[in-house]
C-alpha cells in the first residue's frame, strides 16, 4: 500500500482505503454542490419575490440568472424556470388576494388564460427548434425594450383600446403571452403586465395581480410541453422551489405597500440590466 495515496485516519487508526487524490476530487466536487445550491437557492428567492412583486411570473429573473450565474444551457434554464413559476405564481396570487383582491381583474384574466394556453403549445415547440444564441438576443431584445419604456427612457406612443375590440384584444395578448411564456420561459408577465397598463387600463397594482392570475395555468401549459423535450432539472428544483415561495409573500406584501409608479422603474431597470447582461453573454 502506498502510504502517500492512502491517508492516516486518526480516529480509526488504519489508513483510509480511498486514495488521496480521490478524496481530493470528491471534496472539490462537493465544494462545487454546495456552491451550486447556494446560487440556486438565491436565485430562487430574488425570482419568487419579483414574481409576486412585479406580476412577472419571476421567469424574467430565473432564466437569465440560471444561464448566466448557475451554468444552465438556455434551454434547460427555460424549461426548469416554467416548472418553478407554477408555485411561485399561485403563492403570489393567493397573497395578492388576500391583501387587495378586487385588483384581480377575472374577465380579463380569463379572455387572456384563453388565448395563453394555446400560444404555450406553440412557443415550446419554437424555443426547441431555435438556436441558443438566437434565443438568447431575442429574450435580452425583449427585456430591454420593455425596461427602456418602464424607465420613461424610451416613449412609445400608446392609445386606450376601444370597448368593441377589448375581447378579442385580450385573447390575442394572451396568445402572445402564452407563446412569450413557453418560448422565453418567462411567465409571460413581463408581456402581460405593460399590455395591461399601457393599453387597457389597468392600474399597475391590477395589472400585476391580474398578470398572476393568467400566469398559472399558462405555466402549466408550457411546463408540461417543456419536460416532454427534456428540458427541466429536477434537482435544481428542490433548490429553487422553498425558498421561491417564501420570495413570493414577501414581494406581495412588498407589491401592495408601494406606489405604482415606484414599481415601475423598478421593473424597467431591473429588466434593463438583465437583459444587457445576457445579450452579452456566450450561448452554450
Amino acid at each position: 500500500m502506498n502510504h502517500e495515496l492512502y491517508p492516516f485516519d486518526p480516529l480509526s487508526g488504519t489508513r483510509d482505503p480511498i486514495p488521496l487524490e480521490d478524496r481530493l476530487s470528491y471534496n472539490i466536487l462537493m465544494d462545487d454542490k454546495l456552491t451550486q445550491r447556494f446560487k440556486l437557492l438565491v436565485i430562487g428567492l430574488i425570482a419568487g419575490f419579483a414574481s409576486a412583486a412585479l406580476g412577472i411570473g419571476g421567469g424574467v429573473v430565473m432564466v437569465p440568472f440560471l444561464a448566466l450565474f448557475a451554468g444552465f444551457a438556455i434551454h434547460k434554464a427555460v424549461g426548469t424556470s416554467l416548472v418553478s413559476i407554477v408555485p411561485i405564481a399561485l403563492v403570489g396570487l393567493v397573497t395578492h388576494y388576500v391583501m387587495a383582491s378586487q385588483n384581480i381583474q377575472l374577465l380579463v384574466a380569463a379572455l387572456t388564460t384563453l388565448g395563453s394556453i394555446i400560444g404555450a403549445k406553440f412557443g415550446a415547440a419554437l424555443a426547441n427548434r431555435l438556436g441558443t444564441r438566437t434565443l438568447q438576443r431575442l429574450l435580452a431584445a425583449l427585456l430591454v425594450l420593455v425596461g427602456l419604456k418602464y424607465a420613461r427612457i424610451l416613449n412609445i406612443p400608446t392609445e386606450a383600446v376601444a370597448d368593441t375590440m377589448v375581447y378579442p384584444a385580450l385573447v390575442g395578448l394572451g396568445l402572445l403571452a402564452g407563446s412569450g411564456s413557453a418560448l422565453f420561459g418567462i411567465g409571460g408577465g413581463v408581456i402581460m403586465v405593460p399590455v395591461f397598463n399601457l393599453f387597457f387600463g389597468l392600474t399597475m397594482h391590477q395589472a400585476v395581480a391580474t398578470s398572476l392570475t393568467v400566469i398559472v395555468p399558462t405555466t402549466v401549459a408550457g411546463a408540461v410541453f417543456h419536460r416532454k423535450f427534456g428540458n427541466v432539472d429536477k434537482e435544481a428544483l428542490a433548490c429553487l422551489i422553498p425558498v421561491a415561495l417564501v420570495g413570493a409573500v414577501l414581494g406581495g406584501y412588498t407589491a401592495n405597500s408601494l406606489p405604482g409608479a415606484t414599481l415601475k422603474m423598478i421593473f424597467g431597470f431591473f429588466v434593463i440590466a438583465t437583459g444587457l447582461r445576457l445579450l452579452v453573454r456566450k450561448g452554450s
